[in-house]
């Protein structure tokens, strides 16, 4: 399969592949077993994307702890939470990470400034809001925050990157606490230049090698090259 050769040749590279919400919803079960086990057997980590979840908290606490249920029996040790694409209250988000933790998954949860292609002013960022809700999720045992990059570097011009903004979300937490969103090879390059080649990056898949290229500082993007070093 191609998820095979793909983990065959790349497997070291990866530590987590995220099933798409959407994706782990349509696809046959028997094509979403042999993803897991395939996964399994590089040692790559399993991770379900929010959309499903999402549809989960819409629906009300049963069908939560059922996705949960769900989650175990297939064998899928990560889950992604999103406060961004869904409003609820703190206290709830830290009852569910604590539900999902206590049953041994890990729990990835996703914040951001902006949902799906939405437009965001900057006097419509909370910056302090979310970082009191990135604390919180990680007293309540988050396993990582997830920085989503909508409204920050993606949908927007180069030149209205809200650096700034990713500056004060996540600086303030350790580097195995959160991973950032950066398909862009400029962004995640960029990321590598001010957090170091250690930082924890969601790409899409066909990025891998590119993100790996710029982690050794041989590209893809000029300002990098040449510029990281390990000690």
């Amino acid at each position: 399969s191609c998820v095979e050769d793909y983990l065959e040749a790349y497997a070291d590279l990866v530590d987590i592949f995220k099933i798409s919400g959407k994706q782990g919803a349509l696809m046959s079960k028997k094509s979403l077993l042999r993803f897991i086990a395939t996964c399994k057997d590089f040692d790559v980590k399993i991770a379900l994307g929010n959309p499903i979840m999402d549809v989960a908290l819409s629906s009300g606490k049963e069908a939560v702890d059922g996705l949960l249920d769900d989650v175990i029996n297939l064998g899928i040790e990560i889950v992604e939470i999103s406060r961004v694409s869904r409003s609820l209250d703190d206290d709830d988000m830290c009852r569910l990470i604590e539900k999902a933790t206590s049953k041994g998954i890990k729990v990835i949860n996703e914040v951001g400034v902006a949902f799906a292609h939405s437009e965001v002013s900057e006097n419509e960022i909370f910056i302090e809001r979310i970082k009191k809700q990135t604390q919180r999720f990680i007293e309540a045992g988050a396993w990582k925050i997830l920085l989503e990059s909508e409204g920050l570097t993606e949908n927007i011009d180069e030149k209205n990157y809200r650096w700034q903004v990713i500056d004060k979300l996540i600086s303030p937490l350790e580097l195995d606490q959160f991973m950032v969103e950066a398909d862009d090879q400029d962004v995640f390059s960029k990321y590598i230049e001010m957090y170091g080649p250690g930082i924890n990056m969601m790409v899409d898949y066909n990025r891998l090698l590119k993100m790996e290229d710029a982690r050794i500082g041989y590209g893809p993007s000029q300002f990098l090259w040449g510029k990281v070093v390990k000690y």
